[in-house]
């Protein structure tokens, strides 16, 4: 029996459904800075240690919020009373509510404000992740909106998703801080919201009455953290993370990632003396409210030791989802075909649907340069469509996200998969990055970009050490199969250090060391440093806009020609060392 069988086979159904038994009645609501929580992280952590890892409940503050409660009813045209939930992390109303009209801005998206004024206005958008809910809120903000309405996505279901709107990633700084939007917001139904459109788009002025309230503060939580220490060959780790906070009561979000995430540990440590690579396992607090709380506070507190030592990243998050048909993987491209070729393994048969890893959901590690993988069963595309939207079921973030909504099938196939991609990460000697295809990728972008952009900014620069770094790369990559023992370590610290230099300008806005705030519009653009040039073509060249646009965008081309340096020197001194 071969070692992908071995480790199939010792997934066990009962040990799953034990953990997501246990958090769902012993700690239902884990809200982070709650009791539950604090309760679940001591489990979790108990866990671990009878599995003979290295455990310890980290504990930080976190800028936390409580939704507390809301009213939300239609005065003008009609009168009707709307069942509504408080979003976290906005500005509470006044006791008596607030009268405000109301404008339909659909996506929330920049596109969707276009010839509207929704100064001091409640905005009615749809829930989607085009863009997520807490870039809709900073969004509604920059424009002036005094709240947003959220309308669940769905159909016909009569439930309410619980959101925050807080927009900065992780603890706010003093720069941060003041980004957070300050606005009112509550989340009702799809049928509710689709009523509240339709009066939207009659021509009447609609008004609503609000009211909502919810705490901001810092709270303290407990984050478990368990260390899985291999054979000791190589002085690297891989992080495997899950985030345990969740909403009442949290099956699929994230019971189920939880219950993968121990089962994983279980098994891998019972072949830790296989293991070339130590084994991270930590579980997120404050992913929901706090916006990634929890990763990037363990970024800025282990950034030393990740930036060395770690390898690669796994978030696992939602696996065991029914009625979920094809297997997706999103990973940083340079994983994205060794992930695929590990599921084509595992799961013959199945359909994959692969794509590149954005920045979202816990992945905190992008500023460092981490390579990153994602991957669960997921629904088709029709499926989503007919959800508006919903990614992980019209139930995601609801009080219906309860046992029914995990299928045990799914979730030992989820877990399977999940297992074996970490095993192989943990004892493969030569790190499977390829970048390849990230290269020519963001070659043809920067090409496209030149083309249409060109008499904005001169690209040959940016094109020319495209393609040089692309070659040097490629030459490095191409020594890979000869590189065993010691040089596998020069071929390995290589291409590690490839990754830290190339994600941060590719996958980032900010600089390696902060955060975007979550779901930033400009990281869906092909190059996110240059996402500014369309700007250009609307303004007069000679006008002050331009030139403040026209100079940060040199300025961000000059990060990434930098990056590109680096990478090329890189190149040149390993090369002289493995031609020896």
């Amino acid at each position: 029996m071969n070692t992908q069988t071995t480790l199939a086979c010792r997934v066990s159904r009962q040990e799953l459904w034990k953990t997501i038994q246990w958090l769902t009645e012993e700690t239902p609501y884990r809200l982070a800075g709650s009791h539950c929580q604090e309760k679940a992280a001591q489990y979790i952590a108990q866990r671990m240690e009878q599995y003979g890892l290295e455990v310890a409940n980290e504990s930080f503050f976190a800028y936390n919020s409580e939704p507390i409660c809301s009213n939300l009813e239609i005065i003008s045209p009609i009168s009707e009373k709307l069942d509504s939930l408080p979003c976290a992390h906005i500005r509470a109303t006044p006791p008596e509510g607030l009268e405000l009209e109301l404008v339909y801005v659909g996506s929330g998206s920049y596109e969707a404000y276009k010839d509207l004024n929704v100064s001091n206005k409640m905005v009615l958008t749809e829930v989607s992740y085009a863009p997520p809910v807490p870039e809709k809120a900073r969004i509604a903000a920059e424009m002036g909106a005094a709240g947003m309405i959220c309308m669940n996505w769905g159909n016909d279901e009569e439930v309410i998703c619980h959101r925050g709107l807080k927009g900065v990633w992780g603890n706010p700084t003093e720069e941060t801080f003041p980004k957070i939007p300050d606005i009112i917001g509550v989340g009702v139904t799809r049928g509710a919201g689709l009523k509240l459109k339709t009066l939207c788009q009659s021509g009447q002025r609609v008004t609503v009455k609000v009211t909502a309230v919810a705490n901001r503060k810092w709270s303290r939580l407990l984050q478990p953290l368990g260390i899985l220490r291999g054979n000791g060959h190589r002085d690297e780790f891989l992080l495997v993370c899950s985030h345990l906070d969740a909403w009442q009561p949290g099956v699929t979000c994230n019971a189920t990632g939880n219950a993968t995430t121990l089962e994983v540990c279980r098994i891998l440590a019972e072949n830790r003396e296989k293991l070339d690579r130590d084994v991270y396992f930590v579980f997120w607090n404050g992913h929901e409210i706090a916006e990634a709380a929890g990763s990037t506070w363990f970024v800025d507190n282990h950034w030393d030791q990740l930036n060395k030592r770690c390898v690669g990243y796994m978030h696992i998050d939602s696996t065991g989802v029914r009625d979920t048909q094809l297997f997706e993987i999103k990973a940083s491209e340079e994983l994205l075909g060794f992930a695929a070729d590990n599921a084509q393994r595992m799961l013959p048969g199945r359909e994959l649907r692969t794509m590149s890893l954005k920045k979202i959901g816990d992945q905190s590690f992008m500023g460092i340069g981490i390579p990153s993988i994602t991957q669960r069963m997921s629904f088709t595309r029709e499926y989503m469509e007919h959800a508006h939207g919903a990614t992980l079921g019209w139930w995601n973030h609801t009080k219906e996200d309860g046992l029914d909504k995990c299928d045990q099938d799914i979730l030992e196939l989820d877990t399977q998969a999940t297992l074996q991609v970490l095993y192989d990460l943990a004892t493969i000697e030569i790190l499977p990055y390829d970048f390849t295809e990230k290269l020519a990728e963001l070659r043809r972008k920067a090409g496209e970009l030149g083309e249409r952009f060109g008499a904005h900014m001169d690209f040959s620069d940016l094109l020319t050490n495209l393609d040089e770094t692309a070659q040097g790369v490629m030459s490095v990559q191409s020594m890979k199969d000869r590189c065993r023992g010691k040089w596998a370590d020069v071929y390995n610290e290589y291409v590690k250090g490839v990754s830290r230099c190339i994600t941060n300008v590719t996958l980032t806005y900010a600089d390696k060391y902060a955060q975007d705030s979550y779901g930033y519009g400009k990281l869906s653009c092909p190059i996110p440093l240059l996402a500014d040039l369309e700007r250009l073509d609307e303004l007069d060249p000679d006008s002050l806009a331009y030139g403040l646009i026209q100079t940060q965008l040199v300025r961000n081309k000059n990060r990434i020609n930098d990056a590109l340096y680096q990478i090329s020197a890189l190149t040149r001194l390993t090369k002289l060392v493995l031609v020896k």
